[in-house]
């Protein structure tokens, strides 16, 4: 054979066993599902390598009272409710991403909006998603005088009953009227226009779309018979005392891309059981929006390679509520009492996951607590110093142990001061008021300085004219008001009663393997977004 026929010969040898590799490739790449296919288009990866799991295993501490999104909700309520429900957008990387919004245009003031929706949007019984229905949605969640307060179980076992939150929509033009029966339906500034809606507000909001990713504007609907649809990446298959699962949403119109489609959720009471169920491997992550890392593992977790820390636009404080109190009812001793937290001790010792002092200042002197011991003792009689010692002033914490920290290092900061007999309860009791409790809300658009605004519309604080034009200014100029607002965040225990304390972000233990865990800083994760690699 001549040495031209032998080349000729190795060229087609070479060509058969290319054309059998593509052929073999193409085979094992036809057994995979679309979603497996465009996630290795995007990786790159090759075509036989599959993905391993399709499942999430997580927990919560106790279930969840409601899945509405009108409701006031715990955290992990909240995260379960992102999961099934689906708003406009979502904040991702501290910016706005669309989600069942197409497109979002303001007029030259940004007091009147376009948003107009995406044509693949459904119900998860497969009926179309409309403007109409988010017109619908909105208008039912505001309608304070026809709705019913749902009598929920609480966390401790008592019922409670939960009002809307409604006021979260009070931006929006003749809201807050309709809310209470003093404006028609047609009034309000939500209009139907083809595929678009058309918001209305009461004052420019430049980020009004980022205002827009509250739960509360999700839209909502049910069946003939009351059975609730949803309209997000999940929907709730199943829930029991012990356990939740939600499934992959087959009509969510961006089913391709949700690579988990079974959420299995425990319901563990105890902190430290959660804790150690993550390390034996039955979790699959742990810590928030879903669940808090106990106290007693909080150090442990910190040192972890397999921690995450993401920060959020929470802000922790402590609301004195009995304005009967001798220290609370005069505006001199509540700046004294704020004077004494050790802020900087709360979050680089106790939290140590990068939260920071909210407003920014420092660990008071020895001369700042005896000026501020000073305050709360001056007009005080002997008979209201006794009582102080002997009657009890009750604290509420919260749910979880370092919630109950946090407050026993403030209570310690006023007993250095001053002699107080305390009382820290986890839980109010029935049918009581405590004296004073630690709280934590979420920034509605991801910026501490808007919580000014949330409870503005809420009626938490009461502000005079100029102080509400203050923390209302939009655009550009809000920058150069800097200085009043923060000079407002330091008199709120004066003037309102709120004495803030700290930023509170997000810790989470998470699997290795698993990426594309985020949390936002208005603390949503969104499970759609997970996968196996």
């Amino acid at each position: 054979m001549t040495k031209k026929w032998l080349l000729i010969l190795k060229k087609l040898l070479t060509y058969s066993l290319a054309l059998l590799l593509l052929l073999g490739q193409a085979a094992c790449s036809n057994k995979l599902s679309q979603a497996e296919k465009d996630l290795q288009k995007s990786q790159n990866a090759p075509a036989f390598v599959k993905i391993s799991r399709k499942d999430l295993n997580i927990a919560i501490q106790t279930a969840p009272r409601h899945w509405r999104p009108d409701l006031p909700q715990t955290l992990a309520e909240k995260a379960l409710i992102d999961q099934v429900y689906e708003g406009l957008v979502t904040l991702h990387n501290n910016r706005v991403r669309l989600q069942q919004a197409e497109k979002i245009t303001p007029n030259q003031a940004a007091t009147i909006w376009q948003i107009k929706l995406r044509d693949d949007l459904k119900w998860s019984d497969g009926s179309k998603l409309t403007a109409e229905d988010y017109r619908r949605s909105w208008l039912e969640h505001l309608n304070l005088a026809k709705q019913k307060p749902e009598n929920a179980r609480s966390v401790n076992g008592q019922t409670e009953n939960l009002q809307s939150e409604a006021y979260r929509g009070f931006i929006i033009e003749n809201a807050e009227a309709y809310s209470v029966g003093k404006a028609a339906a047609s009034e309000v500034g939500i209009k139907v226009q083809g595929d678009s809606l058309i918001v209305k507000l009461t004052r420019p909001l430049a980020n009004f779309p980022a205002w827009l990713s509250q739960s509360f504007f999700y839209p909502t609907k049910s069946t003939s018979d009351g059975k609730a649809l949803y309209n997000g990446a999940y929907v709730l298959a199943e829930q029991s005392d012990k356990a939740i699962k939600l499934q992959g949403n087959s009509t969510y119109w961006d089913a391709i891309n949700v690579w988990l489609k079974d959420i299995n959720i425990a319901i563990i009471a105890d902190e430290i059981q959660a804790y150690e169920a993550y390390h034996a491997g039955n979790l699959d992550f742990i810590g928030e929006p879903f669940y808090s890392i106990a106290k007693d593992r909080r150090e442990a977790a910190l040192r972890s390679a397999e921690k995450l820390i993401f920060p959020m636009a929470r802000l922790g404080y402590i609301k004195l509520q009995n304005q009967a109190h001798k220290l609370f009812s005069v505006p001199e001793k509540r700046q004294a009492l704020y004077a004494l937290l050790d802020a900087p001790f709360q979050a680089n010792v106790i939290l140590q996951d990068n939260s920071e002092v909210w407003p920014e200042r420092k660990t008071p002197t020895q001369v700042e607590r005896e000026k501020a011991a000073q305050v709360l003792d001056k007009g005080l009689t002997e008979t209201d110093l006794t009582e102080l010692k002997e009657v009890e002033t009750i604290g509420v914490a919260g749910p979880t142990i370092l919630e109950n920290r946090l407050l026993v290092a403030s209570s310690k900061d006023w007993l250095n001061a001053l002699k107080i007999r305390f009382r820290l309860q986890r839980q109010a009791k029935a049918n009581s008021v405590p004296d004073f409790k630690y709280c934590t809300d979420i920034a509605p658009d991801g910026e501490m300085n808007s919580l000014l605004r949330l409870w503005d519309l809420k009626k938490t604080i009461k502000l005079d004219k100029a102080e509400a034009a203050i923390i209302w200014t939009d655009g550009d100029a809000k920058y150069d008001q800097a200085e009043s607002i923060n000079a407002l965040w330091q008199n709120l225990a004066s003037t309102n009663s709120i004495l803030p304390l700290t930023s509170r972000n997000a810790l989470l233990m998470v699997r290795p393997g698993l990426i594309g865990v985020s949390v936002d800083k208005t603390g949503k994760m969104l499970l759609s977004d997970l996968q196996w690699h």
